[in-house]
């Protein structure tokens, strides 16, 4: 049995927002090879409705055509006696619209095309009106008229998405079609990302055809693909509406983008327009999730201890933080990314957001792991970003607080393996498990240098004594910089230069630096004499240069 249709027809029908169509049809017309003129966001509620997606294309017959959609889609999917002759934006008036208003373009002998008016709606034409309807089309485009009419309802439209969208790439054999269909099934089962998915995503991007460039035009094929690429990214945000869970669309669609963007790195084709064109499409509907995501959450986030969870039970001990890092991580990025698209954004809008939150979650300055050195890095750079330095200060000695009394009480450190299930264990039993990692603290490694840069000389003198009395190495993970490094024989990915590692798996290739908070004496003999802070300053410059020239060096050598 094909499942592909029903899978389709099943999709289509659960677009139940007036705007999921709008979004949705457009990728279909440009896997057809249509060049698109307008889109619903641009004239929808304008007076030239009746024409919500003008483009010109080859009609079946081989004709080139204008063509002029009319969607229906949310309460109006279906064609019924109410939304008929409804006065706005009903059936008729739609249609009437369509056939006699102009629309103006500037594509080569635009008006001169044959017209093609079409219907489309993602549900069916009811009993009740369908005589009615068929005898106002029949007046309205009699087959002596030059305008063609057609009604693409959702029979229809099942075997368009399937035949030319979906039927293309996204269900092309019975392996991507299975893991498709999984992924939808199991998409509320847990909090992770379904290995299905990234076998998915690999699948279209790495194992259905080999990128071999292009001399003028991208190949159809791929372009297929990127559409495809678009339309999962569609598909699990409206599975995530369905479930009422954003955050689901939040983490699959964020290993989307990151998966596409390590192809491009892999294929060169990080300045390539086209490409980025497609890239972009997929980026600014992310932009967009995170949007609508932050604009439900953020009221709540902001309460007193707004994410935390009373359903949680035990775990929340930990839960808590995990969610409130993680939740910080991804909206530094989108404040940040705000700034980045709008120069105008005000930035005391980000202020009072940042602060807000991390204020109301007491804890949102307390690492778990050492990763969670990402987030806090991250809010201290916003924070400086937008000016507000004091702000950046007292989150950074929030953080030195937390970890410094943590250790007291527990002698435990933020786990450098990353594990969760390890702080759970501890958590349990105050028995600091066989592969909990913490004599070496690359947190409190980068978070020195934030005292440096901040200039917070006192927090210094009390870091300096905590971490030489209880002798903690403050080590650094440094990469190789790529397949040109000089230590090439220790790298196992040796094709994969270090933008390519980064974002394709866990980085590994690389070697441990430590940073010590002292100095050697020459003169007597000691290579651990105390340091004052703008010594220290002044050897954190100093590794930051030679760590710079090592850079250009490299640069240089791959320009070569």
């Amino acid at each position: 049995m094909d499942i592909k249709p029903i899978i389709v027809r099943e999709y289509l029908e659960s677009l139940t927002e007036s705007d999921e169509l709008d979004l949705l049809f457009p990728m279909l017309l440009e896997s057809k090879g249509f060049t698109i003129l307008s889109k619903p966001k641009e004239y929808k509620g304008f007076p030239q409705y009746g024409k919500d997606i003008v483009a010109v294309g080859k009609d079946e017959d081989g004709i080139l055509k204008r063509f002029y959609y009319e969607l229906k889609g949310g309460e109006d999917r279906h064609i019924t006696t109410t939304n008929f002759n409804k006065k706005d934006d009903g059936i008729v008036e739609s249609i009437r619209e369509a056939k006699y208003k102009d629309f103006k373009s500037s594509y080569r002998n635009f008006d001169n095309l044959p017209l093609k008016i079409i219907l489309v709606h993602n549900g069916e034409i009811k009993a009740n009106i369908s005589e009615t309807f068929a005898g106002f089309i029949e007046k309205e485009f009699p087959k002596t008229d030059e305008i063609e009419f057609e009604r693409w309802g959702i029979s229809e439209l099942t075997k368009l998405f399937s035949e030319d969208l979906f039927g293309v790439n996204l269900l092309t054999n019975k392996r991507t079609t299975k893991l498709f269909n999984k992924v939808l099934i199991n998409l509320n089962i847990d909090d992770g990302i379904q290995n299905e998915f990234e076998l998915l995503i690999d699948a279209l991007l790495f194992e259905e055809e080999v990128w071999i460039g292009y001399k003028r035009s991208i190949p159809r094929k791929w372009k297929l693909i990127f559409e495809s690429l678009k339309l999962i990214s569609f598909i699990i945000y409206t599975e995530s509406k369905e479930h009422n869970n954003l955050e689901i669309a939040k983490r699959y669609i964020s290993y989307l983008v990151l998966r596409f963007w390590y192809w491009i790195l892999k294929n060169r084709l990080e300045k390539d327009k086209k490409i980025l064109h497609y890239y972009n499409q997929v980026f600014f509907f992310y932009f967009n999730l995170l949007t609508e995501y932050f604009g439900r959450t953020l009221p709540i986030a902001k309460l007193n201890n707004g994410l935390s969870s009373e359903i949680a039970g035990r775990y929340e001990q930990i839960g808590y933080t995990v969610r409130t890092f993680d939740y910080l991580f991804h909206l530094t990025f989108f404040l940040k990314t705000s700034i980045l698209f709008d120069p105008n954004f005000d930035k005391r809008i980000t202020q009072d957001i940042l602060t807000g939150i991390i204020k109301a979650n007491n804890v949102s300055a307390r690492p778990l792991i050492d990763i969670h050195s990402l987030t806090i890095v991250n809010v201290l750079n916003l924070l400086i970003d937008i000016g507000d330095l004091e702000s950046a200060k007292n989150y950074l000695i929030e953080v030195f607080g937390y970890v410094t009394l943590r250790h007291k009480d527990y002698k435990i450190l933020p786990d450098a393996n990353n594990s969760i299930s390890n702080v759970i264990k501890f958590t349990e039993s105050r028995i600091k498990p066989i592969y909990y990692s913490d004599s070496t603290s690359p947190l409190l490694n980068v978070l020195m240098e934030y005292l440096v840069i901040l200039g917070i000389e006192d927090r210094f003198l009390f870091m300096k004594k905590f971490i030489n009395d209880n002798k903690i190495d403050l080590g650094l993970f440094i990469p190789h910089l790529n397949k040109h490094s000089t230590s090439l024989d220790l790298i196992e990915e040796k094709e994969l230069d270090l933008d390519e590692q980064l974002f394709s798996k866990s980085l590994k290739d690389g070697y441990q630096s430590e940073l010590k908070v002292s100095k050697v004496d020459y003169e007597n003999m000691d290579l651990n004499a105390d340091i004052n802070f703008e010594e220290f300053k002044q050897k954190l410059l100093k590794e930051k240069m030679n760590l710079n020239i090592i850079i250009e060096l490299t640069k240089q050598d791959m320009a070569s």
